[in-house]
């Protein structure tokens, strides 16, 4: 029951925000969103910023469990990185409307870094920043498989890969359309195939 009522705080906010961006959402607007008293959210959270916070972080599990579902040596590494390309595009696209507030506010923001430093263990260790390391152990374990070229060199791929997904979904955000009338996924796949005449071994 707790878990449901945290979740559904987290819904509620995160609907608010939309709605209103994240500075004009307020605690009383919360409680009158899910139906609880403004006392009630604070035995689920410690301060509203909490619950800012719980909403970035879960969404991350969600794209790491792709890494999981998609390992090296399995399907094609083709299939393996659209897989996890569109997974992180979803969660850029949960991030960026989330993480644009935080940086419009200095304060947020530093209680948000100092949090994510005190986070050790967890799917949330490392912050976002730890997609890019997952990825390049993702490539780099097919290489050993011999699956891709021994030469490539995997984190700057991993970047590569993840910060073209980012603009995308960044732009889409920002203009309303999706940039060069594609959709996610053909854009995901010229992407990769792309990539794949310089990665695949001859």
């Amino acid at each position: 029951m707790a878990g449901e009522t945290r979740q559904k705080i987290l819904d509620a906010t995160q609907k608010l925000i939309q709605l209103r961006g994240l500075s004009r959402v307020t605690t009383k607007e919360i409680a009158r969103e899910t139906g609880l008293s403004e006392g009630a959210l604070y035995r689920h959270f410690e301060h509203k910023e909490e619950v800012f916070f719980a909403i970035i972080a879960q969404h991350l599990p969600t794209l790491l469990g792709s890494f999981g579902t998609h390992l090296p040596g399995t399907a094609d590494v083709q299939t393996n990185l659209k897989a996890i390309m569109l997974a992180a595009m979803d969660y850029f696209g949960k991030l960026i409307p989330m993480s644009a507030s935080f940086l419009a506010d200095t304060e947020l923001l530093a209680q948000y870094r100092k949090k994510m430093s005190q986070i050790a263990e967890g799917p949330i260790a490392g912050g976002p920043q730890k997609i890019e390391e997952l990825l390049a152990t993702y490539l780099e374990e097919e290489k050993q498989l011999g699956r891709i070229q021994a030469q490539i060199a995997s984190k700057e791929i991993a970047i590569l890969l993840l910060g073209a997904c980012f603009q995308f979904t960044y732009i889409h955000h920002l203009m309303g359309d999706t940039p060069f009338g594609k959709t996610e996924e053909q854009f995901v796949e010229e992407l990769i195939q792309g990539l794949m005449a310089s990665i695949l071994p001859a």
